[in-house]
């Protein structure tokens, strides 16, 4: 079953700004294992939150996931044509690929949320080999890379207000495995990483992605948890959707994130991106649950595995906002 989606009148929140994933300055933290501020490191250089018991990712395990009929989502933006005025801008920030949804209206609701979201940006995790590369695994399965699109509560102010706040995020996750040919949906952000090859490039795109060819055709399955971003500062103010089918690209395709550089033009000596993901974390007695659509009904109303009271951050993100 198919999520439903719907063009309705375009909700009218703030213009906010792009945070580079919610990520704190790029000096500050690295995804090397061992390093000072590599990702083993990250609870003792940010005690204040990537320490906490409600990180991400998690492995999932699909045995003890919950059957839970949580419903299907409502989107906005998200079908076979793009919304009125969108336009998308790539960015290699020194970290990953983010592209940031700077013109049009993608909104998700319902599947169980609080509210209606409203997607900002979407980045993406890979490994150096096909055997790594997704933050989330499955039955300690990891997938060559993730896409994240990162989508705030409309009942706050701007997305800076939002990442205050218990259900202040939600996050579309889809795992990515490799198929024989290329996925043509993918072709205007590779089209645009000729743009991006070192930190701090930046393009529009061309045209915008469309989501709908991009997506795998059955959305009606996905794993539901409250968590954490991923990347310092990790507030613990996500829920979580990680999606049981996965987006397919070719090898020649994947191969593309891995010739990015990671460093500045014009310097000494350049480096490739090497596993852009944070290992994953404790479960410490969080429930997964798994949207099945022949579960009894969850109940009306949101469905939201609840966060403590200690989740909830006041982290000012405008402060980090990496150029």
């Amino acid at each position: 079953m198919e999520m439903k989606m719907y063009s309705y009148i375009a909700l009218l929140v703030p213009a906010v700004l792009l945070f580079s994933s919610l990520q704190v300055d790029g000096a500050e933290w690295s995804y090397v294992i061992g390093e000072e501020n590599g990702p083993d490191n990250w609870g003792t250089v940010f005690p204040d939150y990537c320490s906490k018991s409600k990180q991400s990712p998690i492995n999932i395990v699909s045995e003890s996931a919950e059957h839970r009929n949580i419903g299907d989502f409502t989107l906005v933006g998200f079908g076979s044509t793009a919304p009125t005025d969108a336009r998308m801008k790539a960015e290699n920030n020194g970290h990953t690929v983010e592209v940031e949804l700077a013109g049009g209206d993608y909104l998700v609701s319902e599947g169980g949320l609080s509210a209606a979201y409203k997607a900002v940006q979407f980045h993406f995790h890979w490994g150096n080999v096909n055997t790594v590369g997704s933050e989330h695994t499955v039955d300690g399965k990891q997938y060559p890379a993730e896409v994240h699109i990162v989508c705030y509560n409309t009942e706050e102010q701007s997305l800076t207000d939002a990442a205050g706040e218990e259900d202040g995020l939600t996050v579309l996750g889809f795992l990515i495995d490799i198929q024989d040919e290329d996925n043509p949906a993918f072709e205007p952000l590779f089209d645009a990483f000729s743009g991006i090859q070192f930190h701090g490039d930046h393009v529009d795109l061309a045209t915008p992605l469309i989501f709908g060819d991009m997506f795998p055709s059955d959305l009606s399955s996905f794993y539901r948890y409250s968590g954490s971003l991923t990347t310092p500062t990790c507030n613990e103010v996500v829920v979580w959707n990680v999606f049981t089918n996965p987006i397919l690209i070719s090898q020649a395709q994947m191969d593309m994130f891995r010739s990015l550089n990671q460093n500045g033009l014009g310097d000494a000596v350049n480096e490739t991106y090497v596993d852009t993901f944070r290992p994953v974390q404790p479960l410490n007695g969080r429930t997964v649950y798994l949207n099945d659509l022949d579960a009894p009904p969850s109940g009306s109303g949101s469905f939201i595995s609840p966060l403590t009271l200690g989740s909830v951050v006041t982290f000012v993100l405008a402060t980090v906002l990496l150029k």
